[in-house]
Order: structure tokens, then C-alpha cells, then sequence
């Protein structure tokens, strides 16, 4: 089961634009679902936060899980937007 932990930002409420790093997460993510955990906490809390990504379950690609089923993040239709706008 997958819970949801969005944290405000941490300057404030304003939000700056993407880093260079959460841009070019984003691009990846657009070509494929990615494992929350390759990416960067604070990359994927950003991302989440702005509704960019979604969490989805899918089965896992490492040997150590064998078939179960981990968190991917996978992109939205507001993230796939983003994503022509970098």
C-alpha cells in the first residue's frame, strides 16, 4: 500500500522554478515509470507536490523483490505539459 507524504516547501510558500535535477527527473519519468526510490527524496517530494507525478505500484525490478510490487513514480497530464515547457 503506498501512503502520500507531501511536504510544504521548505523557503516559504513560494515556489521556484525546477532545478536542472528535478527537470531532468521529470524527462525520465516521462519516457517510463521510475522507482521512488532512484530518485532524490526532496527531487520527488517536489514533484509530487505539484501534482507532476503520480505514485503508482508496479512490480519491481530488482531481483531482491521478485515480482512484488513497489512504488513508481509515473507522470501526469500536468507533468507531461512541464515537461514540453523545459
Amino acid at each position: 500500500m503506498s501512503t502520500k507524504i507531501v511536504l510544504p516547501p521548505l523557503k516559504g510558500t513560494k515556489t521556484p522554478p525546477l532545478s536542472p535535477l528535478a527537470a531532468e527527473e521529470l524527462r525520465r519519468i516521462n519516457n517510463r515509470p521510475r522507482p521512488r526510490q532512484q530518485i532524490n527524496p526532496g527531487v520527488v517530494n517536489r514533484l509530487l507536490r505539484e501534482v507532476l507525478v503520480e505514485v503508482v505500484l508496479l512490480p519491481s525490478p530488482y531481483a531482491i523483490h521478485k515480482g512484488g510490487l513497489i512504488d513508481h513514480l509515473q507522470i501526469t497530464a500536468q507533468g507531461k505539459q512541464k515537461c514540453t515547457g523545459l
